[in-house]
């Protein structure tokens, strides 16, 4: 089978991880410990090399698709991919990674596709796997595309010529990338013809026709303007003013309190934010998990304390009674809390999963 990579399941938690990789011959039936002398038998080197990579990834795999923390995963699927450089699952995270990431002023989009193009597959069986992986980005990238359309408009109309030349601008790059997709995809029914792709294949092409014909069509501003895109030269879109315009009255009284990307119109300036950062719900959660369990011991103990108070004071009684039950309120609204923001979490986990 050849030379994999290994790990001694004695000393591979002492020092650096990658510092304790070493070769393992596959076919031999007795290997050695390079660092601690163990006798070791290969397959089981592999097997604690591979079970380790695997707990890197899983940790990463919860920081993007259950905490919903694009930019802790990328960092952690960076630190599998600086031990096995071909890791597609840490790939394909990282390119999600990115997607989510990217916002109104900047998206990633150049730099995740050439993680894709690092993304090898060998077999029907890892044919199969990858057409899932580009399943998932494709999911991402309309994602990216409504919540931006969605930031940067108003009644299916721009707030200004700023907003629509950066639109288009990212609109021409999820337009790249889902061609890119496309000839993946065709490459797969070339050469595995047991692949299914018939279905993707044609959900493919006609998404990627649906925002060719909208990036082609009119686009018009709150004032009413018309524009047309002539081209797309790298990060520069050219527009051509159409001389017919939308005479929409309530816009036109609107523009004066419209948000624009300018950053000197202070509260009025659209947020960069594209997606919706969970870091606060993920941390409320958290803390609400500890509040919960506190505020129930404590009106447990007000309630076993006001028990045994009962028949010596009234007053300590009463007290340790209206405790018990001010604790008991909290718990349950920590609790309502707790479930609604795992809700949340349950939801944007489904999405993204």
């Amino acid at each position: 089978m050849g030379t994999k990579k290994g790990l001694c399941p004695y000393c591979y938690s002492k020092g650096r991880l990658e510092h304790r990789i070493f070769p393992v011959n596959s076919d031999a039936s007795v290997v050695y410990c390079p660092f601690c002398m163990k006798e070791l038998d290969p397959h089981k080197a592999i097997e604690t090399y591979d079970n380790v990579i695997n707990k890197m990834v899983n940790k990463a795999d919860n920081s993007l698709f259950v905490a919903c923390d694009p930019i802790t995963a990328y960092q952690k699927y960076a630190d599998v991919l600086e031990i096995e450089k071909n890791n597609y699952k840490s790939l394909l995270g990282r390119i999600l990674c990115l997607i989510y990431t990217s916002k109104v002023r900047e998206s990633f989009l150049v730099e995740a596709r050439e993680l894709l193009a690092q993304i090898e597959y060998k077999g029907a069986e890892e044919a199969g796997s990858y057409m899932s992986i580009l399943k998932k980005i494709n999911f991402a990238l309309d994602e990216y595309d409504t919540a931006l359309l969605k930031r940067l408009t108003i009644r299916d109309s721009f707030y200004d010529e700023e907003c629509l030349r950066l639109y288009l601008r990212h609109l021409n790059d999820i337009i790249d990338f889902k061609k890119d997709i496309l000839s993946r995809l065709v490459d797969i029914k070339n050469n595995y013809v047991s692949q299914n792709t018939d279905v993707f294949h044609n959900l493919m092409s006609h998404s990627i026709s649906d925002r060719e014909i909208f990036f082609r069509s009119p686009k018009y501003l709150a004032t009413g303007e018309g524009f047309k895109v002539t081209k797309v030269v790298k990060d520069k879109v050219y527009l051509e003013k159409l001389e017919t315009s939308q005479s929409n009255i309530s816009m036109r009284l609107l523009r004066k309190r419209l948000p624009s990307l300018s950053e000197t119109k202070g509260s009025r300036v659209i947020q960069n934010q594209v997606f919706k950062d969970y870091t606060p719900i993920i941390r409320a959660k958290k803390v609400s998990t500890f509040l919960v369990i506190l505020f129930l011991l404590i009106s447990v103990g007000s309630g076993l304390a006001s028990y045994f108070l009962y028949s010596k004071s009234n007053l300590y009684f009463i007290i340790s009674l209206l405790g018990a039950g001010v604790f008991l309120i909290l718990f349950i609204i920590f609790l309502v809390l707790h479930f609604s923001w795992k809700s949340t979490l349950k939801k944007r986990k489904m999405r993204i999963d």
